[in-house]
């Protein structure tokens, strides 16, 4: 038997765009719920709250343009689809907006891309 596994990898496509720039992807969820303290119970559990997944996504920047300029979703505030294919060919899709995005350059390093965006909780599949 081997002391070694494969691990997991993803891949990220962002309205059907598969981003091959693409150099790391976050995927974040909450709850949002809210802590319940009462006198007699103290902890007493959870309120519901507004469960939202966020996605953070960097990429490398060719010389030549962007693979994906989030600019042209942010500044109409358009609703976009973000799929990531992930462990065990699970999947997770989010219908959601690019809410912020950050370009970076400097001496003796590659340039980079990233943006966040923001939707509704979704389970991978």
């Amino acid at each position: 038997m081997s002391e070694f596994q494969l691990y997991a990898s993803a891949a990220v496509l962002v309205e059907g765009l598969f981003l091959t720039q693409e150099s790391s992807v976050t995927v974040a969820r909450t709850t949002n719920s809210q802590a319940v303290n009462t006198v007699a119970l103290g902890y007493a559990g959870e309120s519901p709250g507004a469960a939202m997944v966020e996605i953070t996504i960097s990429s490398a920047v060719p010389s030549a343009d962007f693979e994906l300029n989030p600019g042209k979703f942010m500044k109409r505030n358009q609703e976009v689809e973000i799929g990531i294919l992930g462990p065990g060919g699970k999947q997770l899709t989010a219908r959601g907006f690019i809410i912020s995005d950050n370009f970076q350059h400097a001496v003796n390093s590659a340039s980079s891309l990233e943006f966040q965006f923001r939707g509704k909780m979704v389970d991978w599949t």
